[in-house]
């Protein structure tokens, strides 16, 4: 990466002893220090640490990878990493490496030199790297996540729009082509070329679609921001999605490729006329031979098909998202205000002084009109992942290396799970002494107990949790339920939950429930905050709910695009629909007048139409029904709690879509019960 002002990092930078350093994000250049052209050289305090920025990054660069920071958001900061000789032992896994791989070399390649590596510290360090690697995954992949998925569905999505959108302009084109059969035949008939005829034809469906392609563009253009708008802020990516060069010439491709593929086949029905027919009186309803009547079924049955595989994609994935919001995340998320404290180390130095401003900011917290309880946790919920580290059963065999027993570690107060409101299903939680001094007791969920007690219990064992140098057993004094984490639909993990004593971090985040709008009470939070230490800043102060739909925020984004291009499949289905039906009611004008002057009834003509539209329906129907069986096995993966052939879906949707196409042919088929028998007659 090359900055936009001074450098970047050096050999020297990071090393011990050397000037503290860092290089700024372009958003923060410009946001918080105005884009100063003469930033390079100034002076910071970070972390009541004086740091001198050296240089700027460009707008383009930016980090996407959640947690990526040490805040835990898109990086705008970037510091050389002291690595410290503390860090040097064998007691956590905490850092990921990016690596540039050498010209030539694969991903292949690069993960079997991995674990030739990884097989080498496992035998040089068996206790700690036993069954453990390294994965080597390709960055742009590390930044997508499982969102390639997803969007790879929405390309087929708007690929199956297209195909319906073009298979209806070439349905209008064959009608329209059906009206023209007479000019064409004099056309030919003086002397021009079918070569020329097709031609001619294909310009006037070339510029059709270069229209409509420009058209669309100019829709892009403003719809670009409002896709931004309600993008989820995980995709990182999607604020750079841009009108640019690609595009347009990828657009003005797209649509001569269009004009001509679905130009062709109108153009080409159209000059298989014979010109004596065609030259006749009767001539002006040739549109209806029986050859272009099943070219345009054809093509409305096609409709059918496409939408239908879209709309029961859609369907699936909005029951899924019906699902996943209806999961209970273990606590009350409602009326629950959350805020980030992180204590810079240089002031706060030792565990007394953070134990102190926790203790006292909760209890001023606890204090605030409209608070009911407030709390602490180091990993909060929806927020962060949680530690994790190997945990031994005092009394129980040690297991050999890499088959040990694992646990996720979370820090919090007396107080938090009644802020929470989590149950506590045995046993009692801290006390009040647990709470201020180290007492060597931990609280467990009900996964911990289940996985690690079966058929036992756990009130009373001793655990040995390795989360610091010297790990004394701790007490099972409570189990609690379980909680989700990360995501709604994920399994809960065993979890133990340590007293800030026994584990003292300087980053906690509090916890408050409120009475009424958590988000009013956020003032007041900071305040306290403030009044303790005027230079310290907090982050993150949102509300629980806030933090839950953040994290449906990808399934709702993919939702939602999705539901768009169903409901647009749907209404061209019905279109295309509308669109034959009302053609041949007006291409049998005369024949239903003379069935209605020999006596047929409105209603037998009704049913007569209305039998034709929905045959071509239920066609369509059945060949998506099959389609969506084969193909939505595939969308497994992407749903939670509901089967890939929901029959829910798999019937309401095709229900759906059939009484659409019966309105669809609806107005057509009464047109055609108001025909007057005498004026038919007549007109032929």
């Amino acid at each position: 990466v090359t900055p936009v002002l001074g450098r970047t990092f050096s050999e020297a930078d990071g090393q011990p002893g050397a000037p503290r350093v860092a290089v700024l994000g372009f958003g923060l250049w410009q946001r918080r220090f105005g884009g100063d052209p003469q930033i390079v050289g100034r002076k910071l305090i970070l972390n009541g640490n004086e740091t001198t920025v050296i240089g700027v990054l460009p707008a383009e660069f930016s980090w996407h990878i959640k947690g990526g920071s040490m805040t835990r958001k898109m990086a705008q900061l970037w510091t050389p990493w002291q690595i410290e000789e503390g860090m040097k032992r064998r007691r956590g896994r905490f850092a990921s490496a990016v690596a540039r791989l050498k010209p030539g070399v694969t991903i292949t390649q690069a993960q079997s030199e991995m674990n030739l590596i990884g097989s080498r510290l496992e035998q040089q360090y068996n206790d700690f790297n036993a069954q453990w690697g390294v994965t080597v995954v390709p960055l742009r992949k590390q930044f997508t996540g499982e969102m390639r998925d997803r969007l790879l569905l929405l390309l087929g999505a708007v690929a199956c729009v297209l195909l319906i959108a073009c298979a209806n302009v070439a349905n209008l084109l064959l009608l329209r082509a059906a009206g023209r059969q007479r000019e064409v035949a004099v056309r030919a008939a003086l002397g021009a070329s079918r070569q020329r005829i097709v031609r001619q034809l294909l310009t006037e469906s070339l510029l059709l679609s270069v229209l409509g392609g420009m058209a669309g563009l100019a829709l892009a253009w403003w719809g670009v921001d409002l896709l931004v708008a309600l993008g989820p802020a995980e995709l990182g990516s999607l604020p750079a999605v841009k009108i640019n060069l690609v595009v347009l010439g990828f657009t003005l491709g797209l649509s001569l490729l269009t004009g001509v593929v679905f130009g062709l086949a109108p153009a080409w029905e159209t000059t298989r006329v014979n010109l004596q027919e065609a030259l006749k009186d009767a001539g002006k309803n040739l549109g209806s031979s029986s050859r272009g009547q099943r070219l345009r079924s054809g093509l409305v049955v096609a409709e059918i098909a496409i939408a239908l595989l879209v709309l029961i994609s859609a369907g699936l994935f909005l029951r899924s998202l019906s699902r996943l919001q209806s999961v209970d995340p273990g606590f009350n998320s409602q009326n629950l205000l959350t805020m980030r404290v992180n204590l810079p180390g240089r002031k706060y130095d030792n565990d007394r002084k953070r134990l102190d401003f926790f203790r006292q900011a909760t209890a001023e917290m606890q204090a605030i009109p409209g608070v009911e309880a407030a709390g602490i946790v180091s990993f909060l919920p929806f927020a962060s992942p949680h530690a994790g580290t190997s945990v031994e059963i005092e009394g129980r065999p040690k297991l050999p290396p890499g088959q040990g027993l694992n646990t996720g570690v979370i820090v919090s107060d007396l107080n938090y799970f009644r802020t929470m409101q989590i149950p506590l299903k045995r046993g009692r939680l801290f006390t009040e002494q647990e709470a201020s001094e180290m007492r060597h007791v931990v609280l467990i969920n009900e996964a911990f107990a289940q996985k690690n007690f079966p058929g036992e219990d756990p009130l009373g064992k001793r655990v040995v949790i390795s989360m610091k140098d010297d790990n004394q057993p701790c007490e099972i004094i409570g189990i609690v339920g379980d909680s989700k984490h990360m995501a709604l639909e994920a399994t809960a993990a065993p979890m133990s939950y340590w007293p800030h004593p026994e584990l003292v971090f300087s980053g906690m985040t509090f916890v408050l429930r409120t009475q009424g709008d958590a988000a009013a009470l956020a003032s007041a939070a900071r305040i306290v905050i403030q009044k303790l230490d005027a230079e310290q800043p907090v982050a993150d102060v949102l509300t629980m709910e806030r933090l839950i739909g953040n994290s449906l925020a990808k399934a709702r984004f993919n939702t939602l695009l999705l539901s768009v291009f169903a409901g647009i499949a749907l209404v061209l289905a019905s279109v295309g629909i509308y669109g034959v039906m009302a053609y041949s009611v007006a291409q049998r004008t005369h024949e239903i007048g003379v069935r209605m002057a020999l006596g047929a009834s409105a209603n037998a003509v009704l049913r007569q139409v209305l039998r034709r539209g929905l045959t071509l329906a239920l066609f369509g129907i059945a060949i998506g029904v099959a389609g969506a069986f084969a193909l939505t096995r595939f969308l497994a993966a992407l749903l939670f709690e509901v089967s890939a052939t929901d029959p829910l879906t798999f019937v309401g949707i095709p229900l759906l879509l059939l009484l659409v196409a019966l309105l669809a042919c609806l107005i057509p088929a009464r047109r055609a019960t108001k025909v007057d028998p005498m004026i038919a007659l007549r007109y032929e």
